[in-house]
């Protein structure tokens, strides 16, 4: 129970460190020229200049507070209570792996911020997007499938976190949407961490979702500052490594296997909007990295929603599916079967919103 306090300790506090960050940057915007103009794309929909700084606040104050909890854990240590010590033992064994997911998140982060400054050509993000991916699979946590030859698995965590960073990353096209939906699936990730005591995975959630909460305080309703690249990539590759650390299924406490689909129930709405939107831009004979306005929240406002209310369906949905996930640490492989059920009917109706509508203007 102490270090669930801790945590949330964390949470609250990575949320009020970010949320600083964020007005200061967007302070220093001009100076930093991080500014998107109106019309800057046809799919941007702002009348006036806005500040890209909230990737790079959301960095600025996870590595802070990481760094800080690290260097307090070190000194500290032999004053701490002997649960902490404990604890702290099972996090320093996972010091290769924690320097590999800050190395990568930084790569990702500056590379969305030289974007966010100045365009980068699809194919080097990409290019980026794929060695950081594959060097962390290689170097860092990997997804692990059973007896297969380990390049299949740097394959698979490759393709893992390239799909949700880009899921992301589209999932960014209004206010709120991305960073909400990021913290909804932080929280997810943190109460199942923290039902099987991974001290460390709930750290890591805990100022994930703390971040992304500070930044939305000044993202929605009404955005005076942006997230940008920056903020997608980073907050798309910490959610896909919090994914593949985070234990969803033990054969002695869970009944079902069917647990392991619960990373992707709890980023299903970001992952389907994506695929969907793929899908339409390949069958309009689009590029698939070129924004556009068929996204699932555009289909809300198409409906008659305000652009905030259209954001808060998408969370909704998010919690629902969210919800579904987290109950099959418990339930048995026909009640499980009955979440899943339920998941599909969600997603059978995205996708008659999605590619039944009709196209925008």
């Amino acid at each position: 129970m102490t270090w669930l306090f801790l945590q949330l300790f964390a949470w609250a506090g990575a949320a009020i460190v970010s949320a600083c960050f964020t007005r200061w940057y967007r302070s220093m915007a001009p100076k930093w020229e991080l500014w998107d103009k109106p019309q800057s794309e046809h799919h941007k929909n702002h009348t006036c200049p806005t500040a890209v700084v909230g990737g790079f606040a959301m960095w600025s104050a996870w590595i802070l507070l990481l760094l800080v909890g690290l260097l307090v854990a070190c000194v500290g240590q032999n004053f701490l209570p002997t649960d902490f010590q404990v604890a702290l033992t099972g996090i320093r064994s996972a010091a290769k792996n924690l320097l590999v997911i800050i190395l990568g998140a930084t790569v990702l982060a500056m590379m969305g911020l030289r974007d966010d400054k100045h365009a980068m050509k699809a194919s080097s993000k990409f290019l980026v997007q794929f060695l950081v991916a594959i060097l962390t699979a290689i170097f860092g946590p990997r997804v692990l499938v059973g007896v297969v030859p380990v390049w299949v698995s740097w394959l698979l965590t490759a393709f893992w976190i390239a799909t949700v960073m880009n899921a992301m990353n589209f999932f960014d096209n209004m206010n709120g949407l991305s960073a909400g939906v990021s913290a909804i699936a932080f929280a997810f990730l943190f109460a199942i961490a923290a039902m099987r005591g991974q001290y460390f995975v709930g750290m890591l959630t805990a100022l994930g979702g703390g971040v992304a909460l500070g930044f939305l305080f000044f993202n929605y309703p009404n955005a005076t500052v942006f997230m940008g690249d920056c903020g997608s990539h980073f907050l798309g590759y910490l959610l896909s490594i919090t994914c593949i650390i985070t234990t969803f299924y033990h054969h002695e406490n869970t009944p079902s296997v069917l647990a392991l689909a619960i990373p992707l129930m709890v980023l299903a709405v970001p992952l389907l909007d994506a695929i969907t939107v793929v899908i339409i831009r390949l069958k309009l004979h689009k590029p698939i990295y070129v924004g556009d306005n068929r996204h699932l929240s555009h289909r809300f406002v198409q409906v008659g929603l305000s652009r905030p209310l259209a954001v808060a369906a998408i969370w909704l949905l998010s919690l629902l599916a969210g919800f579904g996930a987290l109950s099959l640490i418990w339930l048995p492989p026909l009640g499980a079967l009955l979440i899943l059920a339920q998941l599909f009917v969600m997603v059978a109706l995205i996708l008659i919103i999605q590619l039944g509508a009709h196209p925008p203007n």
